[in-house]
């Protein structure tokens, strides 16, 4: 029996024409220059993204625990 996944590394990567779509939808209007390096660069930050698991709240996360009274003495 398998686990169901918990995260998303297993959708196909975004098409360079699925990226100048976000883009556009974000509101960036970049020159054609700096276009062509972000669609380069998307696929390794797109891949990191997917590798978070989905199944947990953000309350379990360690990272998304603030607590000042560590970094202050009271």
């Amino acid at each position: 029996m398998t686990t169901p996944r918990t995260d998303l590394s297993h959708l196909p990567p975004a098409t360079p024409d699925e990226i100048r779509a976000m883009t556009r939808k974000a509101g960036l209007d970049l020159p054609e220059e700096l276009m062509t390096q972000f669609i380069a660069a998307w696929p390794a930050y797109e891949a990191m993204v997917r590798r978070i698991p989905r199944s947990r709240s953000y309350g379990e996360e360690p990272a998304h625990v603030f607590r000042p009274t560590r970094l202050a003495p009271r």
